[in-house]
């Protein structure tokens, strides 16, 4: 059935490519990998996805409309390659997730010299450090970023990647390196229950950013009759390039609460940190991160990560990868390798590799 519903896309979409005036773009990544990965008590070999870039397929477009006005439009479709699934949603910010089509990204947007306005199901402002400023990002794979997966609301975080239903304004390109991104997004609850707030979403981004430095510091919070859900971050990454090499720091730090708007005040809280590099070798990129995370939880549970990785790259879009990496747990900490999408719960060491391709 999920097949069949996804034709008329396809068939549209090449359709629309091949005009010869459309101004419509078709892109996307297949990545694939195996993953091999053991615990205290068992091991378990499996195949996953998106272990170095998140399998998609989009459609972007854009129009000039005159008078530096232009607008806009980005459907994606997450893809679990592995097993020809599609990546679920979050309708209403608030319940759990559900089967959605352009569930990564579903936008339309107007942009000037003023900024861009966008309205639709986007990604968050604090997701924004979360994946930019980790050598993994926040993919599937092993070495994927212990601030993502890890923290109080451990799996499936309602607002954590992206929002539905919100409204975003982005600062424009010409402000000397200063970056910024403002939403909120509706959970679409009535006004005559008690939970009339939940999955209303607010939140911010500010930053700035020049040939080397990057930082940015971010927040939202996502309320909830039973205690909102706040996060907060710092990013900062540095580039020391010379003629020998090109090393990137990048770091990270994180807070989070529930109970309160207010990060770390409230019936539970967790902090933590990353550090992490990259630096080209070869015809590729190795890369590694150590990132500890805590909780206020009974006896104060905490974990790390040690991850390290190598994306060896046969040209722009095509590249294979491999990934080893270790996790620490302690006090009753839950964390594992594989974070939501791990079959083998309780998973403290791992060894990835896999294929991207993109288009």
């Amino acid at each position: 059935m999920k097949k069949l519903f996804l034709l008329p896309v396809f068939i549209i979409s090449a359709q629309v490519a091949l005009a010869a005036d459309s101004p419509v773009m078709v892109f996307g990544v297949v990545d694939n990998d195996v993953t091999y990965e053991k615990s205290n008590t068992a091991h378990l070999t499996s195949m996953g996805n998106s272990g170095n870039v998140f399998s998609k397929l989009g459609f972007r477009g854009a129009e000039d409309l005159g008078g530096g006005l232009a607008a806009s439009f980005w459907l994606e479709i997450g893809l679990f390659t592995n097993n020809g699934t599609t990546l679920s949603t979050n309708s209403s910010n608030a319940g759990a997730p559900s089967p959605g089509l352009f569930s990564r990204r579903s936008t339309i947007s107007l942009a000037s010299d003023l900024g861009e306005i966008r309205l639709g199901r986007d990604y968050t402002p604090t997701f924004w450090n979360t994946a930019l400023f980790d050598p993994f990002g926040t993919g599937g794979g092993i070495g994927a970023n212990h601030l993502y997966f890890d923290t109080l609301v451990n799996g499936f975080k309602p607002t954590g990647t992206r929002a539905s239903d919100s409204i975003g304004y982005f600062l424009p390109n010409n402000l000397n390196g200063v970056y910024g991104q403002l939403m909120y997004a509706f959970g679409g609850q009535t006004s005559n229950v008690a939970s009339s707030k939940d999955g209303d979403y607010s939140g911010g981004r500010v930053g700035y950013r020049d040939g080397r430095l990057d930082a940015a510091l971010s927040y939202g919070v996502t309320e909830y009759a039973s205690g909102n859900y706040g996060q907060s971050n710092l990013g900062l990454s540095y580039l020391f390039d010379s003629s020998m090499y090109s090393l990137k720091l990048m770091s990270e730090i994180y807070a989070d609460s529930i109970g309160s708007v207010v990060p770390g005040i409230g019936s539970k809280r967790g902090s933590g940190a990353l550090l992490g590099f990259t630096l080209p070798a070869g015809n590729g990129t190795l890369k590694g991160s150590y990132v500890w995370y805590s909780t206020n939880a009974a006896n104060n549970p905490f974990s790390t990560r040690l991850s390290l990785g190598y994306v060896y790259s046969f040209s722009k879009l095509t590249s294979v990868y491999g990934t080893v990496a270790h996790i620490n747990r302690n006090n009753g900490s839950t964390a594992y390798l594989g974070g939501i999408s791990d079959a083998l719960i309780g998973s403290n060491a791992g060894l990835q590799a896999g294929f991207t391709k993109s288009f």
